[in-house]
C-alpha cells in the first residue's frame, strides 16, 4: 500500500502519523546506538545518519536543525495533503504570527473572505508580512532601497550580505547604487558608531544581522534601540533576527518593539532554523504600517506560501518542546566544541547563534575542501565579502550538529591540524 493509498484507506491520519513517528523513533534509537558502537571503533562520517542527508555525509555548513523538522509541522503537512488540488487563501499563519509576538490585532479577529470589510480591516491592522523564505522580503526591501538608482546600502562586514547582493545585481545593469561595508569591531560585533558615520543623504537602507551570521554576536538591546534613534528616517534600518531563538543571554530583548514603534525599522524571522523547516521556505517581516504598505505593494499578501507551509509554520509555532529540544542540543554542541577548541589551543568567538567560528591559523578554504573528501560539509570563513577585507581568512564556521556529528568533526580536525603541523 503506497502514501496515497493509506490516506485515502480507513487509516486514521491521526493513527498513521503515531506510526510513523513510533518507528521514526525506533530507527532513531538503534542508529545512535550503532553510531556510539562505530564511533568507539574509531570510524568515520561514513557511520553518520542524519536527517535529511545521504548517510556517511557529515553536514554542517548552512545552520540547519539537525534534529529534523517539528513534529507537529510534519503532522500537520500530513493532516492537510490532500487539500493541495486547491488554492489556499488563508490569513490563519499571519494572524497566528501576530498572537506569537503580542501584537494586538483585537479581540477575537477573524477574516471572513466574503466580507470585503473585514479584509481591509485585516490591511489596517496588519503589521506582519509572510513570504517564501526570508530571501523574498529581503530583495522586495533591496528594490524599495534602490528609490530612482542612486541609493546607498550600508551593512556590517562579515555579515549576512542578501540586500548588498541584490544592489550589486542593479550595479551591474548600469545603476549608479552602492554598497558600503563596515568592518566588524575586533570581537566581531556590529560597529554602530562606523555605521552610523557613514550614513549620507543618499543613503536608503542599513542591515544589521542580529546575532549576526557568520560570527554569532550580538547588540545589546539598549544599544540598540539607542543607535535606531540616531540614524535618520529616510534609511530603512533591516534588523534580521534568523538567529534570535538561540540568543543564550538570560532575558535578551529582541528588536521586534522597535519596528512595531518606528516607521523605519523591519525584523525579518524565518522558520528555517529553529523549527527546522528550511527547505519548506518560509520567512515573515514585522513593521509599522507605513513600511508594511509599501512592502506589500512589491509583494502582495499570500508572499507565494503553499498551503502546506502555511499548515506547518503555523503548527510549528506551537510545538514548544521542540523548540526546547534544539536549544538545548545547540547549547550542548556549542559547550562541546568550546572545550575541545580550549583543549586544541585554538581560538574561536562564543556565539548567540547555532554556529561558531574558530581560527585554524591556516587558509580555511583548504580546510574546507579536505573536510569535504572526508564527508564533512563545513563553511569557509573566507566568504561574506571578508577577503577584501582581510578578515576571517584562516576562520572556518561549523554548523551545531547532533553529538556524534561534531565528534566526527572534531576527530576529523584533529586529524588534519596534526598532518600539518
Amino acid at each position: 500500500m503506497d502514501f496515497a493509498e493509506i490516506l485515502n484507506s480507513g487509516v486514521s491520519r491521526r493513527r498513521f502519523m503515531k506510526g510513523a513517528l513510533s518507528g521514526a523513533g525506533a530507527v532513531a534509537a538503534s542508529s545512535h546506538f550503532n553510531i556510539a558502537e562505530a564511533l568507539a571503533a574509531g570510524k568515520k562520517a561514513s557511520d553518520i545518519r542524519g536527517y535529511g542527508v545521504p548517510a556517511g555525509r557529515v553536514q554542517i555548513s548552512a545552520n540547519e536543525n539537525p534534529l529534523g523538522a517539528s513534529p507537529r509541522a510534519v503532522e500537520a503537512i500530513t493532516k492537510h495533503l490532500h487539500e493541495i488540488n486547491r488554492y489556499s487563501f488563508s490569513f490563519d499563519l499571519p494572524i497566528k504570527l501576530h498572537q506569537a509576538h503580542g501584537i494586538n490585532m483585537g479581540e477575537d479577529f477573524k477574516i471572513d473572505f466574503e466580507d470585503m470589510a473585514s479584509f481591509m480591516k485585516f490591511r489596517e491592522v496588519n503589521r506582519i508580512m509572510v513570504s517564501a523564505g526570508s530571501g523574498p522580503i529581503l530583495q522586495v526591501l533591496g528594490v524599495m532601497a534602490i528609490g530612482d538608482g542612486t541609493g546607498e546600502c550600508i551593512e556590517a562586514v562579515p555579515g549576512y550580505g542578501q540586500i548588498s547582493r541584490a544592489f550589486q545585481g542593479y550595479q551591474m545593469s548600469g545603476q549608479n547604487v552602492k554598497v558600503i561595508r563596515v568592518p566588524t569591531t575586533g570581537d566581531f560585533t556590529h560597529d554602530l558608531d562606523a555605521m552610523k558615520a557613514a550614513v549620507t543623504p543618499k543613503t536608503t537602507i542599513m542591515t544589521i544581522t542580529n546575532p549576526n551570521n557568520p560570527t554569532g554576536t550580538i547588540i545589546p538591546y539598549d544599544t540598540l534601540k539607542t543607535f535606531v534613534e540616531s540614524i535618520p528616517e529616510h534609511v530603512i534600518i533591516l534588523i534580521d533576527e534568523a538567529y534570535i531563538h538561540f540568543v543564550r543571554e538570560e532575558g535578551y530583548q529582541d528588536a521586534i518593539s522597535l519596528a512595531l514603534e518606528r516607521n523605519n525599522v523591519v525584523v525579518t524571522r524565518t522558520f528555517s532554523k529553529i523549527y527546522g523547516l528550511a527547505g519548506m521556505r518560509i520567512g515573515y517581516a514585522i513593521t509599522n504600517k507605513p513600511l508594511l504598505d509599501r512592502m506589500m505593494l512589491q509583494q502582495g499578501f499570500g508572499g507565494g506560501l503553499t498551503s502546506l507551509s502555511s499548515h506547518a509554520a503555523a503548527a510549528a509555532l506551537d510545538d514548544h518542546d521542540f523548540v526546547t529540544r534544539t536549544k538545548r542540543l545547540t547549547d550542548d554542541g556549542k559547550d562541546y566544541l568550546i572545550t575541545e577548541f580550549d583543549k586544541m589551543g585554538l581560538e574561536y568567538t562564543p556565539s548567540h547563534g547555532n554556529f561558531m567560528i574558530v581560527n585554524l591559523g591556516r587558509d580555511s578554504r583548504r580546510m574546507s575542501t579536505e573536510m569535504r573528501k572526508r564527508g564533512v560539509s563545513i563553511r569557509g570563513g573566507g566568504g561574506y565579502r571578508t577577503r577584501e577585507h582581510n578578515m576571517l581568512n584562516n576562520h572556518i564556521r561549523v554548523s551545531i550538529g547532533k553529538q556524534d556529528e561534531l565528534e566526527v568533526f572534531i576527530s576529523e580536525l584533529k586529524d588534519i591540524l596534526g598532518r600539518a603541523s
